[in-house]
């Protein structure tokens, strides 16, 4: 072997350990959930949503994505962009734009823009669920999991990005 290629291997064996040091130290620190009937609990503070069987695209719909949508956003979103509860709000916030989406099959700025209250009843009932005064990305993490289940539905039926 030459010693070009001997050194390749050395770099490229470091970085495999490196990565499985730190992909381990990841794992580790991830808590799991201590019971799936705890993690549902938790889950129950968001709104059922209705998802059809076998998801389609709405026909003739026509998709607008959120980011265009910028003039009809709700106050309480542009305040969500900064601030301590931003990141939690915001969470939050992509759920019910989600739910909107697929509950009124609206790709449009309509649909995309939901009502703020509902990111504020969700925020209370977390708050008081963990016993915090401010919400954080912890607080929140399963919402986003949640709204990232939805928004892969809600892409599907509208056809494009969300």
């Amino acid at each position: 072997m030459s010693m070009t290629n001997a050194f390749k291997a050395q770099i490229i064996g470091g970085a495999l350990g490196l990565f499985t040091a730190f992909t381990s130290t990841v794992w580790a620190e991830t808590p799991a959930p201590a019971d799936v009937t705890q993690e549902d609990a938790y889950l129950d503070v968001l709104p059922k949503v209705e998802i059809p069987d076998d998801v389609q695209p709405i026909p003739g719909a026509v998709n607008e994505e959120f980011r265009n949508c910028e003039p009809s956003w709700p106050a309480g979103y542009a305040l969500a962009r900064s601030g301590p509860e931003a990141r939690a709000l915001r969470d939050i916030y992509s759920f019910v734009r989600a739910q909107n989406v697929i509950s009124t099959r609206d790709c449009g700025c309509s649909g995309k823009v939901a009502n703020w209250e509902g990111v504020e009843e969700i925020a209370a009932a977390l708050r008081e669920r963990h016993d915090v005064k401010r919400l954080g990305w912890q607080q929140t993490e399963l919402v986003s999991a949640e709204a990232k289940k939805l928004i892969a539905i809600a892409e599907t039926m509208c056809g494009g990005s969300f």
